[in-house]
């Protein structure tokens, strides 16, 4: 399931030539280089060497169809072959991991019941057709989780699509930890190229994608009970709020974007609003599940553990 990575090669060897299959396409002197080694970016400065790209288009052609760490391996291994270097000791600098999920309806209907999570911006990408893109990410940048139409996007940039995944819906997921802090900060000690097919790193990767995932606030939930016995007004107005931004999550975020396009709700206030709504989802129970939000929970913990 890991995607895209970026490894990073310190003091190479002096006597390091490039196979004739990577193709130069810059060269400044003997220690600047860049080429490509299929869908791989290779980068040479000095004695430092930088690889780029997806694991999976490397070893498949294609990245719909989730890597295992069978493939992972064997991705690294003939990698290392083609560039004629041991990867074993190779720094992992960034690293995807990621699945791709056929859903029955379009995945902007599912896109759309995505609230937000905690100690994580969110970035939407919309066009008329509905939301395309969820983006969460750390204020440092060293965290994300995404959210996308993987056959629209790969219909606009000419990609062939597997038959398995042909006239389907597909939703596709990815957790990213995009800085090498953020890895040592998961994995002390950092990780290398051969951690990335480790059955103990496979599966902590795993839990950080599916608590990550587990951890974005759902919205669509039909209805709403309160939990205590007694209700005052205020706690009442609040419920009807809540019940509003379940309901009409569309219409929810329109009215949040307005404010803040006007000027009339502070970034500093929306976190407080967005802190309330977590507050009061402790004193209150989903009585009637989203059907769509179901399913994806079930497919997610399927294409993870099955």
């Amino acid at each position: 399931m890991f995607d895209n990575i970026t490894l990073k090669i310190n003091d190479l060897p002096q006597n390091f030539i490039f196979c004739k299959r990577v193709k130069n396409s810059y060269q400044n002197d003997t220690n600047t280089y860049r080429g490509n080694l299929k869908n791989m970016g290779i980068y040479q400065n000095h004695n430092r060497l930088t690889i780029r790209g997806s694991l999976a288009k490397y070893l498949r052609g294609e990245n719909i169809t989730p890597l295992n760490r069978e493939g992972v391996k064997q991705a690294v291994e003939a990698l290392e072959q083609e560039i004629n270097l041991c990867l074993k000791t190779a720094i992992v600098c960034s690293v995807e991991f990621g699945t791709s999920i056929i859903v029955n309806e379009k995945p902007f209907e599912y896109l759309s019941l995505f609230g937000y999570i905690n100690r994580l911006k969110k970035a939407e990408f919309s066009e008329w057709t509905g939301i395309e893109t969820v983006n969460y990410f750390s204020p440092t940048g060293s965290y994300g989780f995404i959210g996308y139409d993987k056959i629209k996007e790969m219909q606009d940039t000419n990609q062939d699509i597997p038959p398995l995944f042909d006239k389907t819906n597909v939703l596709r997921l990815e957790y990213k930890i995009r800085k090498k802090k953020g890895i040592e900060e998961q994995f002390k000690g950092g990780l290398s190229a051969y951690n990335l097919f480790d059955e103990v790193i496979y599966l902590r990767f795993k839990e950080l994608f599916h608590d990550t995932y587990k951890n974005i606030d759902k919205m669509g939930q039909l209805v709403y009970a309160v939990k205590s016995k007694s209700i005052v007004p205020s706690k009442f107005v609040k419920l009807q709020a809540e019940q509003y931004r379940q309901c009409f999550p569309k219409d929810f975020r329109f009215s949040i974007q307005q404010l803040k396009e006007g000027g009339k709700l502070s970034t500093k206030n929306l976190e407080r609003i967005r802190a309330g709504n977590r507050k009061l989802e402790r004193d209150i129970y989903i009585s009637e599940q989203n059907a769509l939000i179901e399913e994806l929970n079930a497919l997610v913990k399927l294409s993870l553990w099955d």
